[in-house]
């Protein structure tokens, strides 16, 4: 009988027990995202191989993130190569889609090849609005020059907006520092957006451990696979 008190004694301090292990062993467990992420971030940030991704490192690859965004920029409107980039040469790269724009909206809309859009290409609802909107001096006709002014409207609008974002000091010129300083904070958004997620003893740096064993965010979810490194 004492046998089969203690026996039962046993079994149900096991049976308490069990489920405080099984919680510890879910507790260790690595997420396969938080793996995942590690691999991808090791991959493109930790160049010397020592399992820590560095200040000096995130730097690095901020620079150079931002290098290539300056580069594509300059790519796209130094058409000289000089390493800076003129109204002209913007209004250059605007100024051949512009026109193909007007071309195709002759191609559909002007009927009668006069190189006008009038009542005589038509009576739809459509191009009476079209006319209502670039009939500049509402005689009834987009004429050839109010067509090349919307043009150049449009070039104009493409032109404002490539220097309001980069010519910071308004000198009428973007140099290629003035894109640097403001592509930047575009390189710089991920590294800012990992550390603070991350970055466990705020040292600037991360390891293993601390992407791994990051704590489960309050809103829900692994926010491990939010994260996309490029």
């Amino acid at each position: 009988m004492k046998i089969a008190i203690l026996a039962s004694m046993i079994a149900c301090v096991a049976a308490h027990a069990a489920p405080a292990s099984r919680d510890r062993s879910q507790s260790d467990r690595v997420h396969p995202q938080a793996n995942s992420l590690w691999l991808q971030l090791q991959a493109k940030y930790d160049t010397n191989n020592d399992g820590t991704i560095s200040s000096a490192e995130f730097d690095a690859a901020v620079t150079a993130d931002a290098t290539a965004l300056q580069k594509a920029v300059l790519d796209k409107y130094d058409t000289d190569g000089d390493g800076s980039v003129t109204k002209a040469e913007v209004e250059a790269v605007f100024q051949a889609p512009a026109d193909d724009w007007l071309a195709r909206f002759l191609d559909h809309f002007d009927t009668n090849n006069d190189g006008e859009i009038s009542s005589a290409d038509g009576s739809s609802w459509f191009l009476e609005h079209l006319i209502d909107h670039f009939d500049t001096n509402n005689d009834g006709v987009v004429s050839a020059d109010e067509l090349d002014a919307v043009v150049t409207d449009r070039v104009n609008d493409a032109v404002d907006d490539v220097f309001e974002k980069y010519d910071t000091n308004g000198d009428g010129t973007i140099s290629s520092d003035e894109i640097l300083a403001v592509v930047k904070p575009k390189a710089q958004a991920p590294v800012d957006a990992l550390l603070e997620r991350f970055d466990a003893n705020n040292d600037g740096a991360l390891t293993a451990d601390e992407v791994k064993k990051a704590p489960k965010p309050h809103h829900g979810g692994w926010a491990w696979g939010r994260f996309r490194i490029h």
